[in-house]
């Protein structure tokens, strides 16, 4: 998965400042359907099959297929392994994967043909889980972050600058100017920089689920939701440029500026709301065929932005013309103040049709194929319009593929595996589709039953640091383990 990054497009707004970006929309669009353990293992493929907890975020008319009461808990444990230029991090977290209640009323006396039960459900599945931490680093780059705040700046006033970054290097520095507001930076033009940026993010989307639904003589479920998602995001990102000079070593070098560092921080929380309904028919015993709608989830999100600068020269260098004026070598700037805005978002249209066919009681495959496309995700405000035109133009209409398998050894045994394919969501030369494996088994003992699933994903990402720096590629590799604990009634 590869994705070109440039993190911040800000806008003033109303005397206020924004800091949502095009980012915003496909992050809080994208789903993992993998709540349980069972679903999880079998790549999510859940949506002709129903009878599973997570079945109820794909595909509502899964409700319908319980026969009995159930509870079901999944913690799960997740690692997210990144690497780049030889340097690699992990960070696990823990989370609860889902909790659930369906309560199934069978009439007593249930006829042959017609309504056999009504179900409801209310519970949690966690559809999105944004927790990892990594480097990516460019060595000996002959540009500087500095070239482009000097070039964002030429012809403003200082006050005028803009105050989460080009304000903050001023301030610290790192921007001086001549008579006609043309901005110059302490290095000189055989200058080369070691970049680095750390990356820290954390969060989740979590789905709230009261769903309900029916079964007709067995051959036609009908289900409905309605999920209320609650989003909590937050990202630290630290920019570090180290300067060296003609020779390639560290100090002492041309330019009396050794390394400047630049922070940014990130937080979004709010809620959404959507509706899903759906169908499971089976025209012959063995095989069901789903098809599920979801309407835009329309979010209403705060969120918050502030940023902070540092600058170190070379002391023994304060006789060179770059050092600072006031004699000291060490500087830093918080931004004066902190940026906050309140948005709604609306995200895409859902269509997914599913395909499941049940061998005897030894085995079932079952397919998933969803549509959505990225580029109807909308801010819903006239003062996003340039912002709307700019998903629309950097989006596209996206295909996902879940494949499952499930083998059941004995009544009280079964092994699992599946596959997935997500779409890319980018235009053009971008690519963030990727692949997930993933494998389990279950075990059940009269009313209760357990299950262990494991997925792994791996993929690219590509990051420039600033408008006109090279790309540099950051790998993922994302382990998750889940169990599954379930009771019937």
């Amino acid at each position: 998965m590869k994705r070109i990054y440039y993190i911040f497009i800000l806008l003033l707004l109303s005397g206020s400042l924004s800091a949502q970006t095009i980012d915003d929309a496909l992050r809080f669009s994208k789903h993992d359907y993998s709540g349980t353990a069972r679903s999880m293992s079998m790549g999510g493929a859940f949506g002709a099959l129903g009878g599973d907890f997570s079945s109820l975020s794909i595909n509502p008319a899964g409700i319908a297929v319980y026969r009995s009461s159930e509870f079901t808990f999944t913690p799960s444990l997740e690692m997210v392994e990144t690497s780049n230029s030889g340097e690699t991090n992990d960070k696990y977290s823990f989370t609860i994967g889902n909790i659930g209640y369906v309560a199934s009323m069978v009439p007593r006396m249930a006829p042959e043909k017609g309504i056999q039960n009504f179900n409801f459900a209310i519970g949690y599945n966690r559809v999105a889980n944004f927790n990892r931490e990594g480097f990516v680093m460019s060595l000996e780059s002959p540009g500087s972050r500095l070239d482009y705040w000097a070039n964002m700046s030429n012809g403003t006033n200082p006050d005028n600058l803009y105050p989460f970054e080009e304000q903050l290097a001023y301030d610290t520095y790192l921007l001086n100017h001549d008579d006609n507001f043309n901005y110059l930076i302490p290095l000189y033009e055989n200058d080369v920089m070691d970049q680095m940026k750390y990356i820290d993010e954390k969060g989740y989307i979590g789905e709230y689920i009261i769903a309900g639904g029916f079964n007709v003589s067995h051959k036609f479920y009908l289900g409905a939701s309605i999920g209320i998602q609650d989003v909590y995001y937050k990202a630290n990102t630290t920019y570090i440029e180290t300067i060296y000079g003609l020779d390639g070593t560290i100090l002492p070098n041309e330019s009396a500026l050794e390394e400047f560092t630049f922070r940014e921080y990130l937080k979004t929380t709010g809620a959404g709301v959507n509706f899903k309904i759906g169908a499971i028919i089976r025209p012959i015993k063995n095989l069901r065929l789903g098809i599920a709608l979801h309407t835009p989830t329309y979010y209403n999100l705060d969120e918050r932005y502030d940023t902070y600068m540092s600058s170190q020269f070379t002391p023994d260098m304060s006789d060179q013309p770059e050092f600072p004026e006031d004699g000291n070598a060490y500087h830093e700037k918080y931004s004066d103040f902190i940026a906050k805005s309140n948005f709604d978002l609306e995200t895409p249209f859902r269509a997914i049709f599913s395909g499941a066919y049940l061998i005897g009681k030894r085995a079932i495959i079952s397919v998933d194929y969803e549509m959505i496309d990225y580029s109807k995700s909308e801010f819903d405000d006239d003062d996003y319009n340039e912002l709307n035109r700019s998903i629309s133009q950097s989006y596209q209409s996206t295909h996902n593929l879940r494949i499952g398998g499930e083998l059941r050894v004995n009544p009280n045994f079964s092994l699992r595996g599946g596959y997935a394919r997500i779409g890319d969501p980018y235009k053009g030369d971008i690519d963030e589709g990727y692949e997930t494996y993933s494998g389990g088994l279950g075990f059940k003992q009269n009313n209760f039953f357990f299950d262990l699933g494991y997925q792994f994903r791996e993929y690219d990402e590509d990051y420039v640091f600033y408008p006109g720096s090279d790309i540099v590629t950051m790998n993922n590799k994302n382990h998750q383990l889940r169990m599954t604990f379930g009771f019937r009634f």
